[in-house]
């Protein structure tokens, strides 16, 4: 089995061996035959086919850099300029995750092969049964994040020979939805409400009502819903609901709900010592030997509130000028001090112990690029931050060969609780939604104080909050696109925090690190346009997409 194991990988991405003239079986080779009829190598297809949900491990897929959380400053006009209007119709490529449309398809092609040919096959009904669940799962998946980027796309079930007639329509943003939401429903009665601890990292029935519920709860937005359809606010709701109460808890520290496989996950990426990622040394501190690739921004950290008032330092005017909030108690020259909980457990800022050392992001510090013994300054931050959620302070960045285990969440019970406060408020039941936005809020660790904000005012709220509780775990891009304000929050220029230190004195500056600009027809991506060409033209194009300048920096 050893064998049959190291073979499948190749086979699987080189595609199935035909047999040789004497019809003799290669004995180092697989067939089509033995996949579709043999249970384990079954399963493994199935498993290889997970690769289609993106996760935030491979920092070029860090989905903040597409927002107002993060910045890199690795090759930035590239990573940047889909925000600025750089990409148009005819220069359509996209950036890494953003560019889903060209993967999305071929594994729905590899799934849609799955359902053809393990129909066919002789592994045993009970067996296959749940390997299906999970086919239908991940496909659903693939569909979710295809509309969340490109509205109505093609619903694809039949598998096209190189012969057939590839020109395909799309269908529109509701049927998608409803096709998940029936692959989703036929899942949940494949699949185990929640996978054993030997399974983990596996679809359950509880991973697809999370889907579902994020599905409905973008459904209802106002980028998809703009005549506001009540019932939609209330469906999504009630999606949310059915995992409320459940199998699921907030964990008391923020801080330990990214580093192993808690209460607090539905769904999860699992990484091993033999399948992990690099993460560690791309995000650590370059007095580390780090490559502080990519570093939150001081809009990110603006958004902390204050831990006495639960209010935020500033307001934000919509060209970026902040105003300090007088009633907030925070101090402009103490900036770290008093804020939210989860900051100190996200961000890594002047002073923030980590690793034995106090990080150092003034000018001239161990971790500034203006450090005059520094081996790689062009390895250290440009905001004056670095990332601390997701990193275990046990792994070293470099230098060892233990890497990072930590699971990457797809879905965690903050988030059910937090779309089903923003349902509910939609749906105008307001005193339900401050019940469950203080849930979040009085996690143990956490502990801010309680919101009985009304209206719009709480609208608000609830927006900030998700952007804090579900900050660089690929929320706000697609956050700020569906309650349509991406007009007024892309257009802010992404700020970093200035440092300096005479005679042992720190003064700070909020300074203007990039300037942005954003359009309505960002809203969508643009289909590639090497896609288009190949429907025979028969796809079109999301609006009309204008190229203009680069955007500038101060």
């Amino acid at each position: 089995m050893k064998k049959i194991v190291m073979y499948i990988m190749s086979v699987l991405s080189l595609g199935f061996a035909s047999c040789d003239l004497m019809d003799l079986k290669p004995l180092d080779q697989l067939s089509e035959e033995d996949v579709w009829n043999d249970a384990e190598l079954l399963q493994i297809y199935v498993n290889s086919c997970y690769n289609a949900i993106p996760h935030g491990y491979r920092y070029t897929d860090m989905m903040g850099i597409f927002s107002d959380e993060m910045y890199t400053r690795s090759n930035d006009y590239r990573n940047q300029e889909y925000l600025g209007g750089a990409m148009d119709a005819e220069n359509s490529t996209g950036m890494g995750i953003l560019n889903y449309w060209s993967s999305a398809y071929s594994y729905i092609r590899k799934i849609n092969t799955f359902f053809v040919k393990a129909e066919a096959g002789s592994v045993p009904e009970n067996v296959k049964k749940p390997m299906i669940g999970e086919m239908k799962f991940l496909r659903a998946y693939i569909y979710a994040n295809l509309i969340w980027r490109y509205g109505g796309v093609p619903i694809i079930t039949k598998v096209y020979n190189l012969n057939d007639d590839f020109g395909i329509e799309r269908n529109s943003y509701e049927q998608c939805v409803e096709f998940i939401k029936t692959e989703l429903n036929e899942a949940m009665g494949m699949l185990p409400d929640k996978q054993s601890e030997s399974a983990q990292g596996r679809a359950s029935a509880d991973a697809c009502q999370a889907l579902l519920a994020r599905v409905l709860l973008y459904w209802a937005s106002p980028l998809n819903n703009p005549t506001n359809i009540k019932q939609r606010w209330i469906d999504a709701a009630d999606a949310a609901e059915k995992l409320i109460d459940t199998r699921y808890s907030l964990v008391d520290e923020y801080e330990d709900v990214f580093l192993t496989w808690n209460e607090e996950v539905i769904f999860a990426r699992a990484f091993t010592q033999g399948n992990t990622t690099d993460f560690a040394n791309w995000h650590a501190r370059s007095g580390d030997n780090g490559m502080g690739i990519i570093t939150p921004t001081q809009n990110m950290v603006n958004a902390y509130e204050m831990k006495a008032t639960g209010e935020r330092p500033y307001t934000e005017k919509a060209d970026g000028t902040l105003v300090l909030n007088a009633g907030s108690g925070y101090d402009p020259q103490k900036p770290f001090e008093g804020r939210d909980p989860r900051f100190y457990a996200s961000v890594l800022y002047d002073g923030a112990v980590w690793m034995d050392r106090e990080t150092e992001t003034f000018f001239g510090g161990k971790d500034d690029a203006n450090d005059p013994a520094a081996a790689q300054p062009w390895n250290a931050t440009h905001t004056g931050y670095y990332l601390r959620k997701f990193m275990d302070e046990k792994v070293p960045p470099s230098g060892s060969s233990v890497k990072m285990t930590s699971p990457w969440i797809h879905f965690r019970y903050a988030e059910i609780l937090l779309n089903y406060a923003e349902a509910k408020f939609e749906a105008g039941e307001e005193g339900t939604a401050r019940i469950y936005l203080n849930k979040v809020r009085q996690r143990t660790g956490v502990k801010m104080p309680d919101i009985n904000d009304t209206g719009d005012v709480l609208r608000k709220r609830i927006q900030n909050e998700r952007r804090v509780e579900l900050a660089f775990e690929h929320h706000r891009f697609f956050d700020v696109r569906r309650w349509k304000i991406a007009e007024t929050t892309e257009k802010i220029p992404l700020q970093k925090m200035v440092i300096t230190k005479e005679n042992s004195v720190k003064k700070y500056d909020i300074q203007t690190l990039y300037n942005r600009d954003f359009k309505s027809h960002q809203y969508l991506m643009p289909i590639p346009r090497t896609e288009i060409e190949k429907s025979m033209n028969t796809l079109t194009q999301n609006l009309s997409l204008i190229h203009i300048s680069e955007p500038t920096r101060p």
